[in-house]
């Protein structure tokens, strides 16, 4: 069918996967105690154990923290089964007796220092590297995940705001502790997003952690009934040339599904296609193995939405995105050149994720940390993202502490190098300070 037929209430499911796999791994457990008495009934000691695998807590219990979330425990469990090459992942859960009260994913990587380095400073470090590539690459343990745009950090329900900051800090000193016992000295937060900085900033600035800018996530707000009040938002030139591009789509057939049964070869080969014209080299956080799309698209079944644009027959291009009830995530895409480039196969993926959304009342569509210059004409604004990092020694961390406020990672990108302050960000800070905790 052609893009304009493309029929979005009728989409393919597939059967999950059994989501009760298991695996063979030990449970860290290590208590960690706060002053909570200055409200009722918050929590006075909390006990954080480290999972190495998402078997050993079940789905309704994580799920539970994270709620709405499409990235849960199906998304994690297969992310697991398909983590980056020298990417470990596990995950640490707060328990309030035998109650899960908050959690976060983890994952150690080795990170390459001369990646977010200015160039002057990056070829004297890539010198260093190739001499003593030790000196150059460090492990890392982070909270986040590299599969991921926002850092998940979960909390149960029942918890009030200052219990929320009380078992975060808990998270954090038992992150402290596994990096210890691991030999690990740097650790970090991955891409923490500006509206959750009211909560944790407070409790990680009193732990000497620091935040730079990371790159933003562009996001597409969609409260539209109809796609012409989307267009009608765009500039004249932009609307036109869409119009133009969807009008000689003829070429172009449109499957939007929830499978890529028979095809996994093909959609591993065009993500690779695109990944080698990225601008930007982003190391360990660039992988994604071939394995993760067919796992994870297979775990979430119909929240896994599929857009495959054919030419001639010929799969073009494909987009998978992260269904959840007002937001659909955007993960991936990838082209086949030239063939993709000369049907405008980009913007007919564009326009049938922003139809969908429209056609299902989604109203917010998140579009990813790639191609900022055509995301912004195509009407996205950007949200806010931060990395916090501290090193742990007595020598390097103040060191660490110092170079590391003077880091713009979101000024990597060079779309946003070139207009870092004119571009349209999202304010999605405008929430109550974080209570105080005791320092550590």
């Amino acid at each position: 069918m052609t893009i304009a037929q493309a029929d979005f209430t009728a989409t393919r499911p597939m059967h999950r996967a059994s989501s009760e796999m298991t695996a063979a791994s030990s449970i860290i457990q290590q208590p960690i105690k706060h002053d909570g008495s200055t409200t009722a009934g918050s929590r006075h000691s909390l006990t954080v154990r480290h999972l190495t695998s998402l078997a050993q807590i079940s789905r309704a219990d994580w799920d539970r923290m994270f709620a709405g979330r499409v990235e849960g425990w199906d998304y994690f469990h297969a992310c697991a089964f398909a983590a980056p090459p020298g990417c470990a992942t596990s995950a640490l859960v707060a328990y309030d007796g035998g109650l899960p009260v908050a959690a976060v994913p983890l994952f150690q990587i080795r990170y390459r220092l001369d990646m977010d380095l200015p160039d002057g400073l990056r070829s004297v470090v890539g010198l260093v590297g190739r001499v003593a590539p030790n000196l150059v690459r460090i492990n890392v343990l982070s909270m986040g995940s590299p599969l991921t745009e926002e850092c998940p950090v979960g909390f149960h329900p029942c918890l009030s705001p200052l219990e929320r900051s009380s078992a975060f800090a808990a998270l954090l000193d038992a992150m402290h502790s596994q990096s210890v016992a691991q030999g690990v000295s740097m650790l970090a937060l991955k891409d923490v997003a500006d509206e959750h900085l009211a909560l944790i900033d407070d409790v990680l600035i009193q732990r000497g952690f620091t935040r730079v800018p990371t790159l933003p996530v562009a996001t597409l707000h969609l409260p539209y009934k109809h796609e012409d009040e989307y267009l009608a938002t765009l500039s004249s030139n932009m609307r036109r040339d869409l119009r133009r591009k969807m009008k000689n789509a003829g070429k172009v057939t449109v499957e939007v599904c929830h499978s890529i049964d028979g095809i996994e070869d093909d959609i591993v080969e065009l993500f690779q296609e695109t990944k080698a014209k990225c601008k930007v080299d982003y190391d360990g956080f660039d992988d994604v193995p071939a394995e993760y799309f067919r796992a994870v698209i297979a775990s979430l079944g119909d929240k896994a939405l599929i857009v495959l644009c054919r030419v001639d027959g010929v799969l073009a291009g494909f987009s998978l995105s992260l269904i959840e009830q007002n937001r659909v995530i955007g993960k991936y895409v990838g082209m086949r050149y030239p063939l993709a480039r000369e049907h405008d196969v980009y913007f007919i993926n564009w326009m049938t994720v922003v139809r969908y959304c429209i056609a299902h009342g989604i109203t917010w569509l998140q579009t990813g940390q790639t191609t900022y210059k055509q995301k912004l004409r195509l009407g996205c604004q950007l949200k806010r993202s931060w990395v916090y990092f501290k090193h742990r020694g007595l020598l390097l961390g103040p060191v660490v502490r110092s170079v590391g406020k003077r880091l713009r990672f979101d000024l990597l990108d060079p779309d946003l190098k070139t207009e870092a302050d004119a571009l349209p960000y999202l304010n999605l800070t405008a929430s109550p300070p974080a209570p105080q905790l005791p320092r550590n």
